[in-house]
């Protein structure tokens, strides 16, 4: 530590809904949530009001810029390593001169000079600051997280994971993440919070041994089960039922990922030096109306290949995005309008979103129905006989975003505003360590 002030976390607890948490308390659930509410005010934030702009890559930018969507302008994940805001670690570290450190923050940069550590979330393509194991572990996560919706993971992926448990975990975590781990060899969401509680173990080790005077640590498994699984909430009361061939009634997700989010919490608020911790979620989500089919291509390469596209390199994003690099304009423009072609016996289009910024495409995969064995899609050029093998099933969506977020001060009772906008959280990190 370099500062007489307390340490400062950043803690990302990415769309979780706080009303539901507080379901769960009343319902029994949650005594470290509970013992947090108790004594802090928690306030709601604001950001964007259009939809389209309601993306947690978008709000936790503003989040560590301080600025709105409108002036950093950065609509995709990854985009980050393009632009050339100031960010809240490197702006500490050069107002202040204190330590900083990250662990998966999203859609950022590690611009900091002199890190204590830094490891980018598995989306954004920017150094690795920390020890050979935590390099390590950081491109296994990246591994983890973008094979866990098509199914199968590196042997290489395990390894790693398993000897981030050995190094970082606490020895009287092991029994409880070895039981985590055998669920999650049997079930996806499992393997979110598996990979949350890994993230929270090699972040409290890190901060013990580099001792940062601000750090943050970005999380998002429950934001995972609330769009997949918020039906089977205890929480949801809404009409909405998800088939048992997709999760059982008797399930639920989403408390599973509370109870663990509620253990890691006490993990961090009894780190030492007494830090104080701002809890932020940038957005919250909605249960949908109607569930929505969600695809992700297994072989983004191989596909792209397949059906004769011309282009530099692909790489895999959230879910259903990915970006596609060109060599020059035109490739990109005939690779848009290929993709733009895609549509089904009834004419309804696989992939409706794709950006092009003259060079490159970020498109999503937005079909929304099921791709039963068989089904022929056409395009500008061809046919493909069965699309279900080029998909792998990421979920049925059962939330989606809403501008509302929730901020919890762990040194505040009471705040002046009890609406505050995600951007004003830059500005109190930068006060924590001004007065």
């Amino acid at each position: 530590m370099t500062s007489s002030k307390n340490p400062l976390i950043l803690l990302g607890l990415n769309e979780v809904n706080f009303d539901y948490i507080q379901h769960y308390i009343s319902l029994g659930y949650l005594p470290n949530f509970k013992k947090l509410f108790e004594k802090s005010a928690l306030i709601k934030t604001s950001s964007e009001k259009t939809y389209e702009e309601l993306e947690p890559w978008i709000q936790w930018v503003s989040v560590q810029t301080g600025k709105t969507f409108s002036e950093h302008g950065i609509f995709r994940l990854g985009d980050v390593v393009d632009n050339e805001h100031t960010q809240i670690w490197e702006h500490l570290e050069e107002k202040y001169g204190v330590r900083v450190a990250a662990l998966s923050p999203f859609n950022a940069a590690n611009r900091a000079k002199k890190p204590a550590f830094f490891v980018p979330d598995p989306w954004t393509k920017t150094t690795v600051t920390g020890g050979w194991l935590m390099k390590k572990v950081a491109g296994a996560v990246a591994d983890a997280v973008n094979e866990n919706a098509t199914g199968g993971s590196k042997l290489t992926t395990y390894i790693y994971l398993m000897l981030a448990v050995l190094r970082f975990s606490l020895i009287k975590r092991h029994i409880h993440i070895v039981l985590l781990i055998l669920k999650a060899l049997r079930s996806h969401y499992h393997r979110a919070i598996l990979l949350d509680e890994i993230l929270t173990d090699v972040f409290c080790s890190a901060y013990k041994q580099t001792k940062p005077d601000f750090s943050s640590l970005f999380l998002n498994s429950v934001a995972h089960l609330q769009h997949h699984y918020m039906f089977n909430s205890a929480a949801y009361k809404g009409k909405n039922v998800n088939p048992d061939w997709y999760m059982a009634q008797d399930k639920d997700p989403m408390l599973e990922g509370l109870r663990s989010y509620d253990q890691l919490l006490q993990q961090i608020l009894d780190l030492p030096n007494n830090p104080r911790v701002f809890i932020a979620t940038g957005l919250h989500q909605n249960p949908v109306e109607t569930p929505v089919f969600y695809w992700r291509l297994k072989d983004h390469a191989a596909f792209l290949e397949n059906i004769g596209l011309e282009f530099d390199d692909v790489q895999a994003r959230m879910s259903r995005d990915f970006l596609i690099k060109c060599d020059d304009v035109d490739q990109a423009k005939d690779a848009e309008d290929a993709l733009r072609s895609f549509v089904d016996p009834d004419g309804i289009k696989l992939f409706e979103e794709v950006d092009n910024r003259g060079t490159s495409l970020f498109v999503t995969l937005t079909y929304p129905h099921d791709f039963e064995e068989g089904k022929i899609i056409s395009y500008d050029g061809g046919i493909v006989k069965n699309m279900k093998d080029h998909v792998g099933f990421v979920a049925l969506k059962n939330g989606e975003h809403d501008g509302e977020g929730y901020f919890v001060d762990s040194a505040n009772k009471t705040y002046v505003n009890d609406n505050l906008p995600i951007t004003d959280i830059y500005a109190l990190m930068d006060k924590h360590f001004s007065e």
